[in-house]
């Protein structure tokens, strides 16, 4: 059996053996893997881990341009921390000048997951471990703060909560720990048009 949606397309939907409609679950981030649209920004290679300050700061920045047609999905962020009960933050829509104490002279290159296709457009800074964290970055809204347990990653976002607009950011940050603890991290995301949302 055939349901047209009305329109004179052609759309129409399918209905599986049980009577019920079929649907494609393939949406979302799977999509996104296959058509070379999933990136992760994460350490750089220079810095597998960061060594953290005592003080606390920013660690990772991911901006998306004014300019940009396309909102990222965040899919998921991960971190972890060689330090029971170190602070970290999810923070959004940051005041930004020009990102100081960064890995390189400027944004790193974003990679898709499927590796037929390029970077992403966004702009990535990673902390090159100089001082207390990204410079020239402030008034981050924090969004979610938690207590990392030590050893493996804890997943501080889940799919699909938080959208990042044409000239909005999300950055990881972590509060002094008095200690020096090792902390790695990624931002996974896709991209949307951000007109439409999908």
């Amino acid at each position: 059996m055939q349901i047209n949606d009305g329109t004179g397309t052609g759309a129409a939907a399918k209905v599986a053996g049980s009577g019920r409609v079929a649907v494609d679950a393939d949406d979302g981030v799977l999509a996104a893997a296959k058509a070379g649209g999933l990136y992760v920004l994460t350490n750089h290679s220079d810095h597998p881990t960061l060594t953290a300050t005592a003080t606390g700061g920013l660690i990772a920045l991911l901006v998306n341009s004014e300019n940009s047609r396309k909102s990222f999905v965040i899919d998921s962020i991960t971190v972890a921390s060689s330090l029971v009960a170190l602070s970290v933050s999810v923070e959004i829509n940051y005041e930004i000048g020009n990102p100081g104490n960064i890995e390189g002279s400027s944004p790193v290159d974003i990679p898709p997951t499927n590796t037929a296709y390029s970077s992403s457009s966004g702009e990535g800074y990673v902390w090159d471990e100089a001082s207390n964290g990204i410079t020239n970055v402030t008034d981050g809204t924090g969004i979610l703060r938690t207590i990392l347990a030590a050893g493996g990653p804890t997943e501080l976002v889940p799919s699909g909560r938080i959208i990042v607009a044409p000239g909005g950011s999300i950055g990881i940050s972590h509060d002094a720990p008095g200690t020096t603890p090792e902390i790695s991290f990624a931002i996974r995301f896709y991209e949307v048009d951000a007109a439409t949302g999908y």
